[in-house]
């Protein structure tokens, strides 16, 4: 089961969230309870809005586990923002490539969804 976090409000730094709560996001996806497997590993991808006027939000995403990749652990601690999105993955057959992490971006646009899109 795929997992997911959005977060809009008070500027803060991703790891405040994606790490340090006890069920955080990054904890969910390493000790998965009610998904087929017990880890999500396949993929993740995190985007999100500066503070400063920008056209275009930022994304990171990889094929590996979130809970292995130390850019992920690196730019947390330091990216702070007022909206961002998470996804862990957990593929349902479909290949684990980077066109298959979430979010995506159109334009000033950030997105995610469930299923698949013909």
């Amino acid at each position: 089961m795929c997992r997911w976090l959005a977060y809009s409000g008070t500027p803060m730094l991703l790891d405040t969230i994606l790490y340090k709560p006890a069920h955080s996001l990054i904890d969910q996806s390493l000790h998965s309870k009610l998904g087929v497997e017990t880890t999500n590993g396949d993929g993740f991808g995190i985007g999100w809005y500066t503070e400063e006027e920008t056209d275009t939000p930022a994304l990171l995403r990889d094929v590996g586990p979130a809970w292995n990749n130390r850019n992920l652990r690196e730019m947390a601690d330091h990216v702070r923002s007022p909206l961002f999105f998470a996804h862990i993955r957990a593929s349902t057959g479909t290949a684990v490539q980077q066109s298959n992490c979430h979010p995506f971006r159109h334009g000033r646009w950030m997105f995610m969804h469930n299923g698949a899109v013909s």
